[in-house]
C-alpha cells in the first residue's frame, strides 16, 4: 500500500521539526538510539527521509526501555511555591504548577522525587533547608514563587543543595500563560542538568510533551485538581464540571479524561457515592484514555484502581504493575499495589514497594502506617500499635485514622484504650461510616453483642459492602461478640471484595478465634486458600 505524502518526512530538518528537536540531536538519536531514518538511493550523501508511523512506533518503544539507576544524591523535593498574586483566585494555578513540576521530574527514573503530598505537608514551615531535607531524606530542594496577574506570569525558582546549604541555581521567568509549558520544561531540564542526571531518549521526549496544548483547557484541569483535593461533594462536582469544560475546549484528551475518571472515583473515596455509578463513569474515562494513549501510565493506574474497587484484585495488580513500569516513582500506584498484595496474602511482594513508597512519600499518614499493616498481616500485632498511633497524630481530623488506631488496639486486646480513642471522634464526624463502625467495634469487643448489632443499620450495611475494609472490620467485630452467623456473612463479603489473605484468616487474626472450629468457616477457608495459592503477584 502506498504511503500518503503526509506520512513522509523528506529531510533532517523535517524530521527534527516533527520531533521538536534540533537536527544535531536527531542525528545523534539515529546513531545511538535507533531512530529509524532511511537514505535515498543514488542521491547526495546526507539525503534522507523518515516515515511518521515508524517514528511513532520508535517513540512508543522508548516508554518500555530500561533506564539507568539513580545516583545516591539525585533526590529532590519540590516545595509548595509561594503565591504572590494579588488575585485571591490564583491558588489553584500555583498549587497546580507545583504538582506539574513534581510529576514531570518524577517521570525521570534516575531521580528520587518526594511526592506532592509529603512536600505539601511542609507548607509554611519555618525550618531551614537542611532540616527540611533531613526530614524528607533528600539532597536538593526546589522552591519558588508565582505572581499571576490576568495573563501575565512571573515565576521565580531556586535550586538549593540542602546538604551543603548553598544556592545552586536561581532564575526568574517573565511571560504569559501561553509560556507556562515552556517554563515547566525549562525548569525540569535545568534541574536534571544540575543534578547531573542523563536522560534517556524516551525521557527527553516526555519532558517536551504537551499533554494539554490549550491554555484555557489546562486552566480547567488545574482548577479541577485543586477542587478534587478538598474531598467534599460540592468540590468534586465542580471538578467534574471543569474537566468537562476543558474537554469541550480541546476535544478528546487523555490527561483530561484521566482526571475526570479520578474525580469520579473521588465520590467513592470521600464516601459520597458508593453505588456502581462512579465506577461506570470512571471505566468509560479509562477506556477513552487508553484508546488515545495505550501506554498511558495514568490510564493504567485508573483502570487498576477501578478493578481494585470492584474486588478484581488480580486484574488490578496487572494494570498497576504495568503503570509502575512506566512511572516507577508514582506514590499512589505504589500505595495501591502494595495494598493489593497485602489483602491477597502476598506480604513479601509488598515489602520492596513499601520501602520505595516511604522513600518518596515519607510524611503522608497512610504511607507511614502501611508497613505496620504488613506486620499485622503476618501476625506481628504489637508492632503495629505505634505506627497507627502516629498516623492518628499526623492527621487527627481523619476519621479513618481514628478508626484504624482503635481497630489495632482492639486486636491487641486493649479494648478500653480503643474505646477512649473512639470517644474522641469530633461531634461533626460521629455520623460518618468510620465513626459508626468504630463504635460498633468497641462494643463488640466488650461483648456488648446486642448493642453492637443494633448499630449496624441497613444504611451502614449498604455503605459498608462497597469496599473490602469495612466488611472485614464488621466480620471481626461480630466474631469478637460471639455472633458467628453475621461474622461469616461479612467475611464472605470481604472475600468477595478481594480479601484473600489466607495466612491471616487461618492463623494470625485473633478476632476470628471463635470461628475457627466452625465448619462453615473451615469451608470458607478452603475457597480462600485456593484463590490465595492461584494468585500471581
Amino acid at each position: 500500500m502506498a504511503l500518503r505524502p503526509a506520512e513522509r518526512l523528506d529531510s533532517w530538518k523535517q524530521i527534527a521539526a516533527y520531533l521538536n528537536r534540533s537536527v544535531r540531536t536527531v542525528r545523534r538519536w539515529e546513531r545511538e538510539e535507533g531512530l529509524p531514518v532511511h537514505r535515498h538511493m543514488h542521491r547526495a550523501l546526507g539525503s534522507v527521509f523518515a516515515l511518521r508511523p515508524e517514528i511513532d512506533a520508535w517513540r512508543q518503544s522508548l516508554t518500555r526501555a530500561p533506564e539507568p539507576a539513580a545516583p545516591a544524591d539525585a533526590s529532590i523535593a519540590v516545595l509548595p511555591f509561594t503565591d504572590l498574586s494579588d488575585d485571591a483566585d490564583s491558588a489553584y494555578f500555583v498549587e497546580g504548577l507545583t504538582e506539574e513540576i513534581t510529576t514531570t521530574l518524577s517521570r525521570v527514573r534516575a531521580l528520587r522525587v518526594i511526592s506532592r503530598a509529603s512536600a505539601a505537608s511542609l507548607r509554611g514551615t519555618r525550618k531551614r533547608a537542611r532540616g527540611i531535607a533531613r526530614e524528607l531524606g533528600v539532597r536538593y530542594l526546589l522552591q519558588g514563587s508565582v505572581r499571576k496577574a490576568q495573563q501575565r506570569l512571573r515565576i521565580s525558582a531556586q535550586l538549593i543543595n540542602a546538604a551543603e546549604d548553598v544556592l545552586v541555581w536561581g532564575e526568574v521567568y517573565d511571560g504569559t500563560l501561553e509560556d507556562v509549558f515552556t517554563i515547566q520544561e525549562q525548569l525540569a531540564r535545568i534541574i536534571v542538568a544540575e543534578l547531573e542526571v542523563r536522560l534517556t531518549t524516551g525521557e527527553d521526549l516526555r519532558l517536551s510533551k504537551r499533554p494539554i496544548a490549550s491554555v484555557p483547557a489546562y486552566e480547567c484541569y488545574l482548577r479541577a485538581r485543586h477542587e478534587s483535593w478538598r474531598w467534599r461533594q460540592d468540590s468534586i462536582d465542580r471538578s467534574v464540571r471543569l474537566l468537562q469544560q476543558g474537554l469541550s475546549i480541546v476535544g478528546d484528551n487523555a490527561q483530561l479524561y484521566a482526571a475526570l475518571g479520578l474525580a469520579n472515583l473521588q465520590y467513592r473515596e470521600a464516601g459520597v457515592d458508593l453505588s456502581p455509578r462512579p465506577l461506570r463513569k470512571a471505566q468509560a474515562c479509562a477506556a477513552k484514555v487508553l484508546a488515545l494513549d495505550p501506554a498511558s501510565a495514568t490510564g493504567l493506574q485508573l483502570r487498576g484502581w477501578i478493578a481494585y474497587s470492584r474486588g478484581r484484585i488480580q486484574q488490578a495488580v496487572r494494570d498497576l504493575k504495568a503503570c509502575l513500569a512506566r512511572e516507577p516513582n508514582n506514590a499512589d500506584t505504589l500505595l495501591l499495589l502494595s495494598n493489593c498484595y497485602l489483602i491477597s496474602g502476598q506480604v513479601p511482594a509488598s515489602r520492596p514497594l513499601l520501602r520505595r513508597l516511604l522513600a518518596i512519600d515519607p510524611l503522608t499518614p497512610i504511607s507511614r502506617c502501611m508497613p505496620a499493616f504488613a506486620d499485622l498481616m503476618e501476625g506481628r500485632l504489637a508492632a503495629a500499635v505505634a505506627p497507627y498511633h502516629q498516623m492518628l497524630d499526623m492527621d487527627v481530623t481523619n476519621p479513618m485514622a481514628r478508626l484504624f488506631y482503635a481497630w489495632v488496639l482492639i486486636l491487641n486486646g486493649r479494648t478500653a484504650e480503643g474505646r477512649s480513642i473512639v470517644a474522641g471522634f469530633p461531634e461533626e464526624l460521629r455520623h460518618t461510616l468510620p465513626a459508626r463502625v468504630a463504635s460498633f467495634l468497641v462494643r463488640a469487643a466488650a461483648r456488648e453483642g446486642r448493642t453492637a448489632q443494633a448499630l449496624v443499620t441497613a444504611q451502614i450495611e449498604a455503605l459498608a459492602g462497597a469496599t473490602d475494609v469495612f466488611p472485614r472490620l464488621l466480620a471481626q467485630g461480630f466474631a469478637l461478640a460471639g455472633l458467628r452467623t453475621p461474622a461469616l456473612k461479612w467475611l464472605r463479603v470481604a472475600i468477595g471484595r478481594g480479601f484473600i489473605n489466607y495466612p491471616f484468616l487461618a492463623q494470625h487474626d485473633p478476632s476470628l478465634e471463635a470461628l475457627r472450629g466452625d465448619a462453615r468457616f473451615q469451608r470458607l477457608l478452603v475457597v480462600v486458600r485456593k484463590r490465595w495459592e492461584k494468585f500471581e503477584p
